[in-house]
């Protein structure tokens, strides 16, 4: 066909469409939502999932860490590594056969108080190594980058460059930031440079505002120094980094991985040459990963979450589908005497078909067009549901050919399922009947009646199914928000102090601890005050192998076990039940008796029935070599998960830890008696009033720090909620389209009814009754396609079963009563028929 035969018909397809703007208008709406709705999922996971690196050719990049990790862990670490320390790092570079570069980069974007220009404000900052820059191929915007030449040595790069986004937003764009200086805690650092502006770092999702490279470390950290490891105290090491490389022409990942590994099995050997040749630490391995779309921590948290959300999206766009579909069913109906007229005059089916298609079309590229205006603004609903508290969350949400190539595809695919099957049905009528016929009745109604009735039927069936994983979400959040942790987490607020980076250490620390206490618990709505290392569910975690007395283990990590430092009265405080012996107290101290407390679990796994008071404990790690007499037993309490088993843990007296020096890291755990929301500067003020160099940012309420492990769950609980509801008023919507139909097709009949003494009573019941019929069918499909369907979402449930019966009842009344009101406006205006005029329209 010729470009000017195409032309004709969207010229005219754009007329047929214009003439009946209500249906129009319903139909691109409905797209609009289904489509908008799919590319708003599709963008989020583009962005955190599929959207490459802004750098230069990314394929290339490989990630000799864990893709997911953050933060730091101290000490060693067996079997596959999730981060290096600043030594090997330092190691892989000098042994390095496989790549043409490797750069290193802090694991976690830290907030810190900065002096620029003005008054103190909180930045995001990240070290990276001096090659960070090259090796990625990011130039500057405005000035320079980092070179070779910057770093020779700790504290020999006083420099720094910063985003563009934070140059546009603090210096409105201003070259004259270049120089300025940035001091961060005892650091103060030069601006020499301006990132590109599509550059917002390799971790997706957090982006600093500041770079500074890594020798700069002991100064914007003080009080550590995690550039140099001490291999006598392997306790001590600190692995915090990171570690990309860029493969050179024609290495293999595998080739890469042998010589990683080998250079890593020499560190491992220096490192630990004291401890014996088949100790654990000597497995330790370095895995590869493709870093062609860089790190981050969200892809765990969020890639099967958003999968879920397309699948549900994916059924309302089906529903919304099958809408139109019965619109445009609609309107061939209206069109048959047209369309009969055309075939008389010469005009072949394929013709006919083609021209229906292509105001399918037009329809589906409008209700795409409206789409993606409604998934700009969604994707950035999504963005801030998704974000937990304070914690930004920096996504390039800007739409790539990807999002712009997806939504063109459901489009069209839209286009071409809702428009194929009314379009091939309008071209088979009969062209003497059509001609014939008037208008009302001229596509054969009661054959246009049944499809309607079986996209009706899918529609109730499909939004069942949303309905009830909706339920299964919903109840599942609600589950997980009562979940009993074992103590009451109201009025709690949790306050994380970094005592190295106001330059306490040793003996101070144990001063400074007390005095902190003591200040928090005589502050004004404050009724006690604890503290661990740990702390609730503050995002640390500590463990160790032990060997326990009177125990045997069977097999590999029956060894195993989480502990933690606690101050006196932990238990107590945080109402943690103590079912045996004694509770840590203040006697636990320095040159007291080397003493633990155990969990349920801990209690139940090691000992059975026999009774634990009195039994010894030994810690194995090389540092901290100790034997700890159990004094007591506590009930089992979630401080870190909410999901899963509660593990086996022992508690150790603060003062007295099994190394030889106290952590700079603590958790209070303050209860409140007023709100604990109102508390927080309340506290912070406290801390800073004791010593206003002690960073107090990580100040949250117990609350606010449950509600982040439920994020996946509230999103996905919010959203299938929000997608359930629009594919209810969807269904809706076409069964009472339908049900009007049928109306208005048998308006004759209902008027010979009435007039040889049918009541209203009688016409409504006729009318509810095919209503009942549609929705008994589609209940009939949908639940068990829900029950099927929820084995695949098994693992996200808790507190409940696919086939919970309660979930089940509950949707399926819920969307009976709809139906049923859709069916009964129709049914309504049917009993009202008035029997004379209907007989005499007929």
């Amino acid at each position: 066909m010729t470009s000017a035969g195409w032309s004709q018909d969207i010229r005219y397809g754009i007329r047929m469409l214009l003439k009946s703007p209500v249906t129009t208008a319903i139909a691109v709406l409905s797209l609009a939502l289904g489509v908008g709705a799919n590319t708003a999922i599709f963008s989020l996971i583009d962005a955190v999932l599929l959207k490459l690196l802004p750098v230069s050719n990314p394929q290339e990049l490989v990630s000799l860490t864990d893709p997911g990790a953050s933060g730091i862990s101290m000490g060693t670490q067996d079997g596959v590594r999730s981060l290096l320390s600043h030594r090997e790092y330092l190691a892989q570079r000098r042994n390095n056969q496989a790549f043409s570069d490797i750069l290193a980069v802090q694991s976690q974007v830290l907030r810190q108080a900065a002096a620029l220009d003005g008054p103190t404000e909180d930045i995001r900052t990240r070290l990276v190594s001096s090659n960070y820059f090259p090796a990625l191929g990011v130039r500057a915007a405005v000035g320079r980058v980092f070179t070779e030449q910057d770093d020779r040595g700790p504290l020999s790069a006083p420099v720094a460059v910063i985003s563009y986004t934070y140059w546009q937003r603090r210096f409105a764009g201003s070259q004259s930031v270049i120089g300025k200086m940035l001091r961060i805690r005892n650091a103060t650092l030069n601006i020499v440079g301006v990132a590109e502006p599509r550059f917002h770092g390799e971790t997706v999702g957090d982006a600093p505002e500041v770079w500074i490279p890594l020798s700069m470390e002991p100064a914007t950290l003080p009080g550590r120094n995690w550039l140099e490891d001490d291999p006598k105290h392997p306790a001590e090491k600190v692995m915090w980094l990171h570690v990309i490389g860029r493969l050179k022409p024609g290495v293999t990942m595998a080739q890469a991985k042998a010589s990683v590994n080998l250079a890593h099995k020499q560190v491992v050997a220096e490192e630990f040459s004291a401890m014996p040749p088949g100790d654990g630490i000597f497995k330790q391995s370095i895995d590869l990963h493709p870093a062609a779309s860089g790190v981050s921590s969200l892809r765990g948290d969020f890639a099967e979450p958003l999968y879920v959300l397309m699948g549900i999206v994916a059924l309302v766009l089906l529903i919304a589908c099958a809408n139109v579909a019965n619109l445009l069913a609609a309107r061939a109906a209206a069109r048959a005497k047209e369309i009969g007229v055309r075939l008389a005059l010469g005009a072949n089916r394929a013709r006919i078909t083609r021209q229906l298609l292509v105001e399918s079309l037009l329809l589906a590229f409008a209700g795409g067009a409206l789409g993606i205006l409604f998934a700009f603004e969604g994707v950035h609903l999504l963005i801030t549901m998704a974000q937990s508290g304070s914690a930004p969350l920096d996504l390039d949400v800007a739409p790539d050919f990807r999002v712009l190539a997806f939504t063109t595809v459901v489009a069209v695919s839209t286009g071409i399922v809702f428009g194929l099957a009314p379009a091939w049905r309008a071209s088979r009528i009969d062209v003497n009947f059509s001609l014939k016929e008037t208008s009302r009745g001229a596509t054969r109604g009661a054959s246009r009646i049944q499809f309607g009735r079986v996209l009706v039927t899918a529609q109730i069936a499909l939004s069942l199914t949303l309905l009830i994983g909706a339920g299964w979400f919903v109840q599942t959040l609600r589950n997980l928000q009562s979940v009993d942790l074992g103590y009451s987490k109201d009025h709690i607020v949790m306050a994380r102090i970094d005592a190295s980076a106001a330059g306490y250490a040793g003996p101070r620390l144990a001063a400074l601890y007390r005095e902190l206490s003591g200040r928090l618990s005589t502050t004004a709505g404050v009724r006690a005050v604890t503290y661990s290392e740990n702390g609730l569910f503050s995002g640390s975690e500590s463990a160790d192998q032990i060997e326990v007395e009177g125990f045997r283990p069977k097999k590999e990590g029956d060894g195993d076990a989480r502990f933690d430092y606690v101050g006196p009265n932990f238990f107590s405080t945080l109402s943690i039940p103590l079912l045996l012996g004694r509770e840590i107290n203040d006697r636990d101290g320095e040159g007291s008796p080397r003493i633990c407390v155990v969990n349920e679990s801990f209690a139940k796994f090691y000992f059975g029935d026999a009774g634990p008071i009195g039994k010894h404990v030994k810690d194995l790690f090389p540092d901290t070599q100790v034997s700890l007499e159990i004094v007591g037993v506590v009930r089992d309490s979630r401080d870190h998960n909410l999901r899963g088993v509660i593990p086996r843990r022992f508690f150790v007296p603060l003062f007295r830890p099994m190394g030889d020096e106290l952590s700079s890291f603590l958790n209070y755990s303050i209860r409140t008696a007023a709100d604990p929301r109102t508390m927080v500067k309340t506290i912070q003020d406290t801390v800073r009033g004791v010593n206003p160099l002690i960073p107090v940012s990580n100040v949250f309420t117990l609350d606010e720090l449950v509600g982040r492990r439920l994020r996946q769950e509230t999103l996905i609980a919010q959203l299938s909620a929000a997608f359930g509801m629009l594919a209810l008023i969807l269904a809706a919507i076409g069964l009472y389209g339908v049900l009007s139909y049928s109306v208005a097709q048998r308006t004759g009949e209902i008027g010979i009814r009435m007039a040889l003494g049918a009541g209203r009573p009688a016409i409504l019941t006729m009318v509810l009754r095919e209503t009942s019929f549609l929705i008994t069918i589609g209940l009939a499909i949908g639940v068990p396609a829900a029950v099927l369907s929820g084995r695949l979402i098994k693992s996200r449930l808790y507190g409940l079963e696919p086939s919970d019966p309660l979930t089940l009842a509950a949707a399926a009344i819920g969307l009976t009563l709809v139906a049923l009101f859709s069916g009964w406006l129709p049914a309504r205006r049917a009993s009202r028929v008035d029997p004379m005029n209907s007989l005499r329209a007929e």
